[in-house]
């Protein structure tokens, strides 16, 4: 089995990305935004590790879209200020049992790279990331489902401790269903995202649940009220759909 980068970051409660020549501390508009793996300890990585940050969550997810694997997904609540990084785990489908853990962090970039290293006893990881986008865009953020239409007519969900959370950025997405209190993860897909004239298109590149989604393309009208997202459309199985999200930093 792989030792995946985040795996071995979460292990630790506390990590630093260090200064490098030319690199300065990073504001949380530097944070924002999608982010990809590129390497681990100088060798290039051979799986994508998608790490998403928007409005106060941050997901990150290793998966290989040729094969169509899961490999696995975590993610969590964060805060930032005075340059430290910190959130805490709210699911984790490798190691269910850091939920709950409170993780800390010192940033700083160089360009559009994120170089993060570390030590665990004896043992030092490097990890680079090049980032994607900076996590713009009128749906960009992090949402959490709070209306469903039921027999025609939208009902509001009940907001418990479960929830369903989806972050978007300027081009990547991924939905989350967990309760943090109990430890369930109920599932996760995502992948690249497209936004035109109104319309939403997932192109699903993960999915937890059912592997054979990967690849399938979804689309939706949408349309943003203030801090609330109408979403409508035809589901994955055909049926119609429509929701409520609402953004999470309100």
């Amino acid at each position: 089995m792989k030792t995946y980068a985040l795996i071995v970051m979460f292990v630790s409660s506390f990590f630093l990305v260090l200064p490098q020549e030319g690199a300065s501390e990073s504001n949380l508009s530097d944070i924002t935004g999608a982010w990809e793996l590129e390497s681990q300890n100088g060798q290039a990585a051979t799986y994508t590790g998608a790490l998403l940050i928007e409005d106060g969550y941050i997901f990150y997810t290793e998966y290989d879209i040729a094969t169509k694997h899961f490999a696995g997904s975590l993610g969590g609540q964060y805060g930032y200020e005075n340059g430290v990084f910190t959130y805490t785990i709210e699911f984790d489908t490798w190691s269910p049992e850091r939920i709950g853990q409170e993780v800390k962090a010192k940033v700083s970039f160089k360009g559009k790279e994120m170089t993060v290293e570390q030590t665990i006893g004896t043992e030092t990881s490097v990890m680079v990331y090049s980032q994607i986008d900076d996590g713009t865009g009128d749906l960009a953020g992090a949402w959490r489902i709070t209306d469903r239409m039921r027999n025609g007519t939208m009902q509001a969900m009940r907001q418990g401790p479960r929830k369903t959370i989806k972050m978007i950025t300027g081009s990547r997405f991924q939905w989350a269903a967990f309760n943090p209190e109990t430890k369930q993860f109920s599932g996760t897909g995502g992948g690249s995202v497209t936004l035109k004239g109104g319309v939403y298109t997932e192109h699903i590149e993960f999915f937890s649940r059912n592997a054979e989604r990967v690849g399938a393309s979804l689309s939706f009208d949408y349309k943003v009220d203030g801090d609330k997202w109408d979403h409508s459309g035809m589901s994955s199985s055909g049926n119609p759909i429509r929701e409520i999200w609402t953004r999470q930093n309100q």
